[in-house]
């Protein structure tokens, strides 16, 4: 299985992302240690998640990990250069393993350096190449790869698409290696690339030599692969389980089931995923084992001490208790032995003790260590010579003291390890799921401007800046629609669709609150505007003579329908599908809608600031479903939130 991309997977992805190129940098982040979420807003298409991971990968992702709660210092730095700068171009660079993303803000330039081959790195450079940031600093041979030095890429292999027919022959005859190892190696094909070209130009993958005539067939080969990847990317399966994904179909492949994708940058998301997903659970699954089955082994070895402890403490002093049971035979059998033993040797003593049989309770002695063993009731006791009866009994119900202790603090021992356990269990890993998908929802026409439904099911319209106005009016206004202006200096022009029907007065208020909030009375923080209505007819874009009309600006004609609207707005979520969806617009017409709203008026919280207050009051309301709706993007938010500063008037 495919486990990092190949020089020719990051050729076709670079290809695929040339539709980046425009896209504005909203944040970086760093979820991982190696790996990069760079956040990019593209225009006409919204939110895209790029993921680097050096020495790995480099594709969009549609599983955006979350952000570490404090951001580390690389990711900080490249905010700090790259926030709303704009993505110039993406390149690999020659055949090797790295990407240049190179991007503008401000008249500044920088390239984000992303290395895809061994443990690999992310950097970011100014215009003059020089180093503003590395994730992973160091010295090398041939470069350094540190804070103010110079870029310098490691040293280049040879491009196999730049080589003709003849170079590529000298290449694969040099080495005297067999073909596919120097199309692999040298090369930076890959062994499955390398094996699609010998078996597409029918070139003995093993042989160490090849002839004009197959070194030419090699390079058309290499020029087929190179103008067709992405055009048709594939999962590779086995028994239904992936196991590579390729961007185009590859004839070594021919006896596997192969799934076509969308987009081979989407493929390689999925595999790396699934891969990510597996490989984290299986590693959480075998530390959780690892550990339990050290601790119930711990746990064995101290019952097993604690047993000990407590039988031999209690043999002890059972013991004990016997001596003080049979103390005067006991006391007499000592006194008699230590007396004997000042007039015989130990030899004569136990000779006389043979003789005398089982008259005495002495079963033997042990000289050497001044012991002698008694039978006191079927038990076999070993004494002293030295010392009394009661020392005996003394010493015995001492030991047997000293191993309860033990015992005790054997059992806290126990214990503990019985709590680890149970910590360890309520621990215990979950089969996970695989990581949601962020599914991309398909826009409709009307959201590229400021928008609503009346709660009598009208669609009303607004401009975000003068060429949507100028769109707006031109393109979408019908005859029998309305045209509300509020008489605000810069105000947006708004078109209720009538779509045949006759608009309630209703609509009309909601449309006259909507026009008045999305002006600049909002930033001047009035409670209300004046504004009015007129049909299409009456606006027109011919100025009078000697007149300019800058783009989004009209001449309205004829007798104006003066109302008055309010600078109130509600922000909200409903769902389709299953699928969150923000909606925006008069707070009337959102309650009628929205599972959940927030009402604003103007405040002091910058609008980006209130973004984010939003979501997470939202997201609390609703609960178990309010998770996806944390997962959505601030500015799906921020879309409906008028330009300025606001606050939270209800919920």
């Amino acid at each position: 299985m495919k486990t990092a991309m190949s020089s020719f997977d990051i050729l076709a992805v670079v290809a695929e992302l040339q539709h980046m190129i425009g896209a504005r940098v909203n944040k970086v982040f760093q979820p991982a240690g190696r790996e990069l979420r760079v956040a990019l807003h593209l225009p006409g298409r919204g939110r895209e998640d790029l993921v680097i991971e050096a020495g790995r990968r480099l594709h969009l992702t549609s599983y955006p990990k979350k952000a570490p709660l404090t951001p580390t210092t690389f990711a900080m730095t490249l905010r700090k250069y790259l926030r709303n700068a704009r993505l110039e171009s993406i390149e690999q660079l020659g055949f090797d393993r790295i990407v240049m993303m190179r991007f503008e803000r401000g008249g500044e330039r920088y390239t984000l350096v992303a290395e895809l081959f061994s443990r690999g790195n992310v950097v970011l450079t100014d215009s003059e190449g020089v180093i503003l940031a590395v994730m992973s600093p160091g010295r090398y041979s041939t470069r350094a790869l540190v804070g103010r030095a110079k870029y310098e890429p490691p040293p280049q292999r040879l491009n196999p698409f730049e080589l003709t027919a003849e170079e590529l022959r000298e290449v694969l005859n040099a080495g005297g290696r067999e073909v596919v190892k120097t199309l692999a190696v040298n090369l930076g094909l890959g062994g499955t690339y390398a094996e699609e070209v010998c078996l597409r130009a029918g070139v003995d993958k093993g042989s160490r030599e090849v002839s004009e005539e197959e070194a030419e067939r090699l390079r058309r080969v290499l020029e087929e692969l190179r103008e067709s990847a992405g055009r048709e990317p594939v999962v590779v399966l086995r028994d239904s389980t992936p196991v590579d994904v390729t961007p185009l179909r590859l004839e070594v492949y021919s006896g596997f089931e192969v799934r076509e994708v969308e987009s081979f940058s989407r493929a390689l998301d999925e595999l790396f995923v699934m891969q990510e997903h597996s490989e984290g659970a299986g590693e959480a699954l075998s530390r959780y084992e690892q550990e339990r089955r050290r601790l119930i082994a711990r746990l064995k070895a101290q019952c097993e001490t604690l047993r000990g402890h407590l039988r031999r403490g209690r043999e002890l002093m059972e013991l004990g208790d016997l001596v003080y049971r049979h103390f005067k035979l006991v006391e007499g059998v000592l006194d008699t032995l230590r007396r004997a033993r000042e007039r015989y040797s130990w030899e004569e003593i136990e000779e006389r003790l043979g003789r005398a049989g089982g008259e005495t309770p002495v079963v033997r002695l042990h000289p050497e260590r001044g012991v002698v063993v008694l039978r006191l009731e079927n038990r076999e006791v070993e004494l002293d010579i030295r010392r009394s009866a009661a020392e005996n009994a003394g010493e015995f119900y001492e030991r047997g003291k000293k191993l309860r202790a033990k015992a005790l603090g054997a059992k806290e021992a126990v214990l503990r390890t019985v709590r680890e356990l149970r910590e360890l269990r309520s621990r215990e890993p979950e089969v996970q799921e695989k990581p949601v998908k962020r599914v991309r929802r398909k826009r409709e026409w009307y959201e590229k401007f400021r928008w609503f439904f009346s709660t009598d099911g009208f669609l009303v319209l607004g401009g975000r800046d003068a060429v949507t106005n100028e769109v707006l009016v031109k393109k979408h206004m019908e005859r029998g629609d309305l045209f509300v202006h509020a008489d605000v200096h810069g105000a947006p022009a708004v078109v209720i669709k009538a779509g045949g029907r006759e608009v309630p007065e209703s609509t009309v208020q909601q449309a006259f609150d909507f026009a008045v909030a999305y002006s600049r009375a909002w930033k001047q923080g009035v409670a209300s505007a004046r504004v009015y209505w007129v049909k299409p007819e009456q606006v027109s874009k011919r100025a009078e003579s000697g007149e300019y009309l800058p783009k989004g600006a009209f001449v309205v004609r004829g007798r104006r329908n003066y109302g008055a609207g309010s600078t109130r707005v509600a922000v909200g979520v409903v769902f389709q599908d299953d699928m969150p969806r923000v909606i925006g617009g008069p707070p009337e017409a959102v309650a009628a809608k929205a599972e959940a709203y927030v009402v604003l008026v103007p405040g002091r919280v910058k609008s980006g600031e209130l973004a984010k207050v939003l979501r997470a009051r939202l997201a609390e309301r609703l609960g178990e479903r309010g998770r996806a709706v944390a997962a959505l993007p601030v500015e799906e938010f921020l879309a409906f939130i008028p330009p300025g500063s606001g606050e939270v008037l209800e919920e």
